[in-house]
């Protein structure tokens, strides 16, 4: 009897350890799966991306000379810096604009995968005498060794001045297949008013889809946040437009599709490695932040199981997903470049983010924290604006509402998740300080992601109510 009861305890202890084997070896097979799914979405986004870069390089420059000098005639008058208006320090920062431009009349459609991959400025063919590999350290300019000029570069290179070509291949330059196109009919000044256009539509649509599935209130704040961060005037920008497009279209995606999507960090991948694609390390992640900051709102205000370590962690895991999409397409494009080409990219690609990560620049005399703490205090006169603001029009409107604080343990729980996403961008500030000083012209607008988060905290500690309507018997 004993026997057979020890035999049995054996037997369903086997049972047990074969039951643990089992489902630890499903749990592997099912990260397998994941992992696959993420190499297989990876390489057919490069797959497109190459495929998007190689038929927009198909054909000649020509077709894009006329634009292209009416848009060198526009910048040279603007200058590298054009100041919108004389009583704000709001700018665009033409440097950038007219070197897409020049890179984009620089394609060769007669070897167009070197073309695209290499991205040359200063190029034509049968002119160009020599060439120049990526850079490290500051950018230069052929036509001039004394200061970055890249407006009167163009203007020297469309005049058959410069003979010498310089490489740009660390960057992926996605919006050469928007660009090039534009350029055959519209230029510099006709593509910005479509851009304004794309722009108003994207806003319009994005602060109804929260109004519709957050409220009002969120609503208000988003619109408020994007306009004090210049939103239209990056519609000016050549450079940063395709960023902020990039956030826009995917916040509307989540917003309309957010049920349906199964896998959010997946979604979030694929957001990083387009914003790669498209970027020019100008703002990346507000691609980032903004979608999170919708994905947790909407959790919050209709999952009431998650708790606040719950959103904690979809924060840590979402921020890592979007490092390693960012990352990792970044990476592929030296990796690809050097393997064709072997001219040492990955070397000065590598140098260059060292170069742009140090907190030191010989030619500012501001620290990192000093820059830091000024974006800090401008945001929190926005804040303090905007609330007081807030505070006036329900005065205003006492007769009808009523506001009254709420409780911390009602709030705390709720804001931290929130607060977290809003200090995203110091830490992108600190990591790449010498780049945040360097372009603070238009670095500042990753405080879009802080603005939003902290006016949402403060919402969340108020309660605001429609008085009830008092019944007069007679």
């Amino acid at each position: 009897m004993q026997i057979s009861i020890r035999k049995k305890k054996i037997y369903s202890k086997k049972r047990g350890r074969k039951i643990l084997r089992y489902l630890k070896f499903r749990k592997e097979c099912d990260e397998m799966k994941k992992i696959i799914k993420y190499i297989l979405t990876f390489c057919g986004l490069l797959l497109i991306f190459n495929v998007l870069l190689f038929t927009s390089s198909l054909f000649p420059s020509s077709l894009i000379e006329k634009n292209v000098r009416e848009s060198s005639k526009i910048l040279t008058k603007e200058d590298n810096i054009y100041k919108f208006f004389d009583w704000c320090d709001v700018v665009n920062n033409n440097y950038t604009d007219v070197l897409m431009i020049n890179e984009a009349y620089s394609i060769d459609n007669t070897n167009p995968v070197y073309s695209y991959m290499a991205v040359r400025k200063n190029y034509e063919k049968g002119l160009t005498e020599n060439s120049l590999p990526d850079t490290n350290g500051e950018s230069i300019s052929i036509n001039s060794p004394y200061y970055y000029d890249p407006v009167g570069e163009l203007e020297d290179f469309l005049d058959g001045n410069i003979v010498t070509s310089v490489n740009y291949a660390r960057y992926w330059h996605g919006y050469l297949p928007i660009l090039r196109p534009l350029l055959i009919f519209f230029n510099v000044s006709q593509i910005r008013k479509i851009l304004l256009f794309v722009f108003v539509i994207l806003f319009v649509w994005l602060i109804k889809l929260l109004k519709e599935k957050l409220g009002i209130a969120i609503s208000i704040i988003f619109a408020i946040s994007l306009i004090i961060q210049g939103y239209f005037f990056v519609s000016y920008s050549l450079e940063s437009a395709p960023v902020f497009m990039v956030m826009m279209i995917s916040s509307i995606i989540l917003l309309e599709r957010i049920d349906k999507i199964k896998n959010l960090y997946l979604y979030i991948f694929i957001i990083a490695c387009i914003t790669n694609f498209v970027d020019y390390l100008t703002v990346p992640l507000i691609t980032l932040g903004v979608p999170l900051l919708i994905y947790i709102l909407y959790k919050q205000k209709n999952d009431n199981k998650l708790k606040c370590k719950d959103y904690i962690k979809i924060i840590v895991k979402a921020s890592f997903v979007w490092i390693i999409g960012y990352g990792i397409t970044w990476l592929s494009k030296w990796i690809i470049y050097d393997v064709i080409y072997n001219e040492g990219l990955i070397k000065s690609a590598i140098s260059q983010v060292r170069y742009r990560s140090e907190s030191y620049n010989e030619y500012k005399t501001a620290t990192i924290q000093q820059i830091v703490g000024i974006l800090l205090i401008n945001n929190l006169e926005y804040i303090f604006f905007m609330f007081d603001f807030a505070i006036i029009v329900l005065l205003m409107m006492a007769r009808k509402y009523k506001v009254k604080m709420k409780k911390v343990s009602d709030y705390f729980q709720e804001n931290v998740p929130i607060f977290l996403i809003s200090l995203i961008p110091f830490v992108w500030y600190f990591a790449l300080g010498n780049h945040t000083i360097m372009h603070l012209r238009f670095i500042y607008r990753h405080m879009l992601i802080f603005l939003i988060g902290i006016l949402i905290c403060l919402k969340n500690i108020w309660i605001i109510q429609k008085k009830k309507k008092s019944v007069t018997n007679y």
